[in-house]
């Protein structure tokens, strides 16, 4: 197969799992609207330096991300940010590294195995979640990833000098200076192991790193000149005290070993075949005889475990800081699964996610038949529901044409594949719709008069916001610092009464706040 019709195939099944059902999922987090109103305030204020969402908050993140977002929502969407355009930067952003990693390892490992890492990659469920949210993680990621492939295929191609920085650029300004440290550290341990001088790579990488740092210290400038000396402390607390663990509030506090737990859980399904197939012999003797010395396994390994080790310092600890890992990790999984192809273990697996085919779309036809208060299941359309019952045709066809002693991982890869799919454009929006704010903005709108103000205070957590609802009423709520110091005319937005206060709770379950919410009018306003 030509390298280039490689990557042509790849981001065709990459697009097709990701990019037509972003759009079907309402927000239901407080972490995707978080990052659209950023957006959103943009397009709003035609500030794309600082802009402030919510009235007075400034953005805890560099803008590229939000950049992303506005230029898109500008060119497919009137200039309107929704689902869509908001999560599109993420998934365009994981189908530019699977596309990497493909022509990275197809040319020094062989297409098979190429192939097999593309697809564990991404169909793990860390990756395949970053690739389908508004998260600044998988756009980092992708600068991230892409600025170490460039740096280990730069020798002989000066241009690669010029795509590592422009590419670590990026990163800083999608999460700020580690965007270019991180990299610049795992690709320096991994220079150094392969026999490389040690002032030469530290001369390189220092002047890479510098180079980085150039285009995203316009922005810091220009945002220092808005923001002063608060957006000064914000960018330094989020920076630096976060890895120092210095906050002033604690942030994600877990302890060392639950990176390692969320590695387990974020490689799924796979984690299951690869753990069982390291029991085999033939693969641990296999494993002696892979040279570390130097080339691609060196490097993925170095990755993986520099990555894993420089995020189990601070205290502050979340598993989309471990994005980074997976490609290399997945390098890992294609090497021990390619050894095991064919084998009872793999035939074994086939089977188990066929069952899951079959199972899965049964079961979705079931609770949309049955009514679950606890349980509601949005209307499907009925090209949803093709995709809904894919799986189940695909695993009846397999279980009753294919001869199980016959299959391989190419199965294993295809029922993975075609179950995320059904999960993205059908099961994802059947369950998770109806825990959307969305339906709490309808209530507002409807007993809220058009240009009345709305603000909101949460009680001991001045730092959570209604992000989702603000996102939906196109950021027009604003935060007030007591329920006494609500303006005369204002409806408030509260998760509770104050005393003397009456309001109606119109969410028993805020998707932001896990706690109601209620709807409390003017003071003498009649409900």
């Amino acid at each position: 197969m030509k390298r280039n019709t490689g990557i042509i195939i790849v981001c065709i099944l990459g697009a097709l799992l990701f990019v037509p059902w972003l759009g079907e999922a309402y927000f239901q987090t407080k972490g995707e609207p978080r990052e659209a109103i950023v957006a959103v305030s943009m397009l709003q204020e035609g500030n794309w330096i600082l802009p402030v969402s919510y009235g007075a908050d400034i953005p805890y993140k560099p803008p590229l991300l939000a950049w992303l977002i506005a230029v898109f929502s500008a060119l497919l969407n009137g200039g309107v940010v929704n689902e869509f355009t908001s999560r599109l930067p993420s998934a365009l952003a994981g189908i530019a590294l699977l596309a990497a990693g493909w022509r990275l390892v197809a040319s020094r490992a062989g297409e098979k195995r190429a192939w097999v890492m593309t697809l564990v990659c991404m169909t793990v469920f860390e990756f395949f979640r970053g690739c389908t949210g508004c998260r600044v993680d998988m756009v980092l990621t992708c600068c991230m990833v892409g600025a170490m492939y460039a740096m280990f295929t730069m020798k002989g191609h000066p241009w690669r000098y010029l795509w590592a920085v422009l590419l670590m650029s990026g990163a800083v300004l999608a999460k700020g200076p580690v965007g270019a440290l991180l990299p610049c550290l795992v690709m320096g341990i991994y220079f150094l192991l392969a026999g490389r001088n040690f002032f030469r790579v530290t001369l390189t990488l220092v002047g890479l790193c510098l180079a980085s740092f150039i285009l995203p210290a316009l922005w810091y400038y220009a945002a220092w000149l808005q923001g002063g000396d608060e957006f000064l402390r914000l960018a330094m607390e989020e920076n630096i005290g976060r890895l120092t663990g210095t906050m002033s509030y604690e942030s994600h506090v877990n302890p060392w070993y639950y990176n390692l737990e969320m590695l387990l859980a974020g490689m799924l399904p796979w984690t299951v075949p690869v753990l069982i197939a390291l029991g085999y012999r033939s693969v641990r003797e296999t494993l002696k005889t892979v040279k570390l010395d130097r080339g691609l396994p060196l490097m993925a390994w170095t990755a993986a475990l520099t990555v894993l080790v420089f995020y189990c310092i601070p205290s502050s600890k979340r598993g989309v800081y471990l994005l980074p890992c997976y490609p290399f990790l997945a390098y890992g999984a294609a090497w021990v699964l390619g050894e095991v192809d064919n084998k009872r273990l793999i035939r074994v697996w086939s089977v188990v996610l066929s069952v899951i085919c079959l199972v899965a779309p049964v079961t979705m036809i079931v609770l949309s038949c049955v009514d679950i208060p606890k349980l509601p299941v949005a209307p499907l359309s009925w090209w949803q529901w093709v995709m809904a019952v894919l799986p189940l045709c695909t695993g009846l066809w397999w279980l009753c044409t294919r001869r199980i002693s016959r299959t391989g991982l190419r199965s294993a890869l295809a029922f993975t594949y075609l179950l995320l799919l059904a999960f993205n454009s059908a099961y994802a929006p059947a369950f998770l719709n109806p825990r959307s704010d969305i339906h709490t903005v309808a209530i507002i709108e409807e007993r809220v008069p058009a240009g009345a103000q709305i603000v909101t205070y949460i009680e001991q957590h001045r730092l959570l916001r209604y992000y989702s609802i603000n996102f939906y009423m196109g950021d027009r709520l604003r935060r007030v610092a007591s329920p006494d110091s609500v303006p005369p005319g204002a409806w408030l937005l509260t998760d509770k009464l104050a005393d003397g206060m009456q309001g109606d709770t119109i969410s028993r379950r805020g998707a932001d706040t896990r706690r109601p919410i209620i709807l409390v009018p003017p003071r003498g306003v009649t409900k």
